[in-house]
């Protein structure tokens, strides 16, 4: 008997890790697990059922399950978050592998997207800041060593707005933050530009109680409680209806089973005499 129920209890668990299976589906892949859990965390507060999985064991990435149903609105929700990020390469990406000597003006050139993507990953890293894409210009020296012209940037960042409609950085932040990441770069020099973008409202979040087998939300079950004492009830008076009238269908049958035994006592002939 103990081998058949947890035999039970295995099918079980089995056709409900199926069925869970059958009502997802992956939205992303290939993530880091920062921004995975920066696109769950978004899909969560807006109300959606997001998980991570492990996408490739070796590369170290993870991919997003959603609900099937919820898909067109978790894509919708992830454009307006600017999600997943593509940020710039970094130092890492740029000279993190052996690479074949390059000539002086490109090792700039990889220079200067290595130093703008990670001034854009900084940036990106302050909460609120949805991207940032900063671009340098290092002028040419001349013959003296001397630069003919002052090193100059500019940022184009995109934000959401706090409660107040206050943006998460001021602009003279970023300037100071972008020139303190350039040799000779002065904070007047670096043009910023900030857009906000506007927030998905999240939807309200219900919370779930276990009511005897149903689970409900929080906010019916009042009204839950209050249909079962009305079943209840009900079911009470139709119990006490249903007794009574047995009660007296029971007292009319004997009634008239008496009766018709003195209809027949009356009717009976009576025994001839000897």
């Amino acid at each position: 008997m103990s081998r058949v129920r947890a035999r039970g209890r295995v099918l079980s668990a089995v056709l409900a890790a199926l069925l869970s299976a059958a009502c997802t589906t992956p939205v992303l892949h290939g993530l880091s697990e920062q921004d995975s859990n920066r696109a769950i965390a978004v899909l969560q507060e807006q109300g959606i059922t997001a998980s991570k999985q492990v996408d490739n064991a070796e590369g170290g990435t993870w991919m997003i399950v959603v609900p099937r149903g919820d898909v067109v609105k978790v894509w919708s929700v992830l454009q307006q978050y600017r999600l997943p990020a593509s940020p710039g390469r970094r130092f890492q990406d740029v000279f993190g592998k052996n690479k074949l000597v390059v000539a002086p003006i490109e090792e700039k050139a990889l220079f200067l997207e290595a130093l703008q993507g990670e001034i854009g990953h900084t940036l990106e890293s302050v909460s609120g800041v949805v991207s940032a894409r900063v671009h340098v210009a290092i002028p040419e020296q001349d013959l003296s060593g001397q630069a003919a012209k002052e090193a100059k940037a500019s940022v184009m960042l995109e934000y959401h707005p706090d409660p107040a409609g206050q943006s998460p950085l001021r602009e003279d932040q970023v300037q100071k933050l972008v020139a303190s990441g350039v040799s000779d770069l002065k904070p007047d020099n670096v043009s910023v530009v900030m857009k906000a973008i506007d927030m998905a409202h999240p939807e309200q979040a219900y919370q779930f109680t276990a009511f005897g087998p149903l689970v409900v939300a929080n906010d019916s079950l009042v009204y839950l409680k209050l249909l079962g004492f009305a079943l209840a009830v009900l079911m009470f008076f139709l119990g006490a209806t249903y007794i009574w009238q047995t009660r007296v269908m029971n007292e009319l049958r004997y009634q008239l089973q008496a009766a018709q035994r003195q209809v027949r006592a009356v009717q009976k002939p009576p025994k001839p005499t000897a």
